[in-house]
Parts: C-alpha cells; structure tokens; sequence
C-alpha cells in the first residue's frame, strides 16, 4: 500500500488507517447530497401544507357564501309572508326590516301589469314595442328581426318558419329536441329557449324585469319603470321629468303615503309632451292605471348576499311563485 492511498501508525498499539483524500471527498459529497434531500423534503412538505391550508380557506368561504345565501332566502321569505297579507298597503313599514346580524328585507309592493306581456305582443302581431325595446338595448337591427320571429314562431301553433325565424328543424340542428313548443308562454323564464335569447340574457341579464305573462296586455304606468314608459310614449327620458315627479309625490320617493297616481291617457300624453294623434291612439291601447294582479318582490340580505323572490297573486290566490336574480349583488 503506498502513501498516496494511506498512511499506517506503527505504534505499539497496533496501527490505524488515515482516509485518503479521495475518501474524505467522497464522504462529504454523500452528506451534500443528504442535505439537499433534506431541502427538498422541506420544500416539498411546505407545498403540501400550504395547498391545505388554501383548500380549507376555499371551503370556508364556500361554507360562509352558503350559509350567508340560505338566510338571505330566509329573510325574503319573511318578506313575502309579511307582504302577503291583504291588509299590507305598498307604503307599511313593515314591508321593510333590518335584523342585528346585518340582515333583513326589504319589500316592493306593484302591479304585475307594469311589465310587457310578451304574450300579447305576439299574439296581436304587435311588433313595435318588442322591435323598439331590444333596439333600445342595443342589438343590431338584423339580430332584432331575427329574435322577434323567433318568439313569434315560438308562440304560434304551425310548423311555418317566418321570414327569419326558427321552428322544429332549426331547433334540432342546434341540439334541441321538442322544441319550439307552438304555445304561448307559461311563465317568462321559458323565454330563455328561445334561438337568440341567450345572447339577450348575457348582455341584459335584467331581462325577466322587463316582461310578464299575465294581464292584458296594457302596462299600469302608475308602477312601470321609468325606461319601459319612455319605450311607450317614443320619447327621449329627458321627457319623462314631469310625470316621474308628479307620480313621486312630494317626497320624491315612489311608493310611500303622498304618491299621485296617474288616471288618464290625455294627463300622460300632456306631461309627456306627446301630441302626435298616432301615439296617442297607441297609448290608449297600450297604457292603463290600475292593474288588478299584485306582484310581490322580497329581496332578502345577509350582507353582501341578496336573493329576490317574487310572488304573484291576483284576487287573493297565488298564480307564480319563484326567484329571480338580484341584480347588482353577489346573489
């Protein structure tokens, strides 16, 4: 054995081995590579941790949103029974509650017919108002002639395409089967089958406030949205100043004890400014000032949490009861 592998002690207690360089090398690349094991574990380890503890976060939040949703529909049903009883005029403070916990209702008491019965518009072949409505929102004019005999050919009981429609043949192409269903409209989210409708419920996902299955057609201008009276009457809002501030009140606020409520369609068309004999003649088929069937909006909260539930009745009995989305909130 030479002096460059090892070098022995010749003592009289025998001799040892002094580990070559080579060795000693060798040992300390062995630790080396135990260390970055170590790290690697260590790194490795924390990954893990660190996606547990977001998981648990994740599932927290999805707990709290759920907890915070089922109140909120708690609270809208409160509403709603409360808001129910015939003795409850649109004006009682009881239509409005706030609890400790950051959560209440608040409820709106009108008339269903202030809304457009999509219908009637079809079946009286009353194109205008759905033409000058979608418009109104946007769409361009082909997309609005297209979605208008879409409805139609919804609605009608024959098998005729329309001009540029959609019946049974282009329903399948598109994966649908049964459908169109050739009958009026049940209830307003049945709207939504409809080809084109989808891309209405995207851009104006506030859509289902703008229509109504029942009434007679007539829209209640005493409870109609400001935009829908403008849509009527083919005035520019600006317009709409007098007759929004007549049926306010003197308070400014609709729907409390002061409200004026609008009677006839000479008073519209006057505080409109509108003295065309047409629009006039229209209004008169168009317009009315007392609705008979009520509908009832709860909006439930839980702090940011919204749900809105709608009930129906007409002559004390509930036709429609259901939720629609809360607009502007996280529902």
């Amino acid at each position: 054995m030479t002096e460059a592998t090892t070098r022995r002690s010749t003592g009289s207690g025998g001799g040892f081995v002094v580990p070559s360089a080579f060795v000693i090398r060798y040992s300390s690349s062995q630790r080396g590579s135990a260390l970055i094991v170590v790290f690697w574990m260590i790194a490795i380890l924390g990954m893990v941790m660190f996606a547990g503890a977001k998981s648990l976060q994740a599932d927290s939040q999805f707990t709290r949103m759920m907890r915070g949703r089922i109140f909120a529909k708690r609270y809208a049903e409160m509403g709603i029974e409360v808001a129910r009883h015939p003795a409850i005029k649109e004006d009682d403070p009881l239509l409005h509650f706030s609890a400790d916990n950051g959560g209440g209702y608040n409820v709106k008491l009108v008339a269903e017919e202030a809304r457009l019965n999509i219908n009637h518009l079809i079946q009286t072949g009353d194109k205008v108002l759905l033409r000058r409505l979608f418009t109104a929102w946007g769409f361009k004019p082909e997309f609005v002639s297209a979605l208008c005999d879409a409805l139609k050919d919804w609605v009608d009981a024959d098998s005729h395409v329309s001009l540029n429609g959609a019946e049974k043949r282009d329903y399948q192409k598109m994966g649908y089967e049964g459908m169109p269903f050739n009958r009026p409209f049940k209830e307003v989210e049945e709207m939504l089958h409809v080809r084109g409708m989808d891309v209405v419920n995207i851009e104006r996902p506030d859509w289902r406030e703008w229509f109504t299955v029942y009434g007679d057609g007539r829209v209640d201008v005493n409870d109609a949205r400001p935009e829908l009276i403008a849509l009527l009457a083919d005035v520019p809002m600006e317009r709409l100043t007098p007759l929004l501030t007549l049926r306010a009140g003197r308070d400014g606020v609709q729907h409390t004890q002061d409200d004026v409520r609008l009677s006839s369609v000479p008073q519209v068309a006057q505080l409109l400014g509108v003295f065309h004999p047409q629009t006039v003649e229209q209004l008169t088929h168009w317009i009315q000032f007392a609705g008979p069937i009520r509908r009832i909006e709860s909006v439930g909260a839980l702090g940011p949490l919204q749900r809105k539930l709608i009930l129906i009745t007409q002559d004390g009995r509930a036709v429609w009861r259901g939720e629609i989305p809360a607009h502007g909130k996280n529902t």
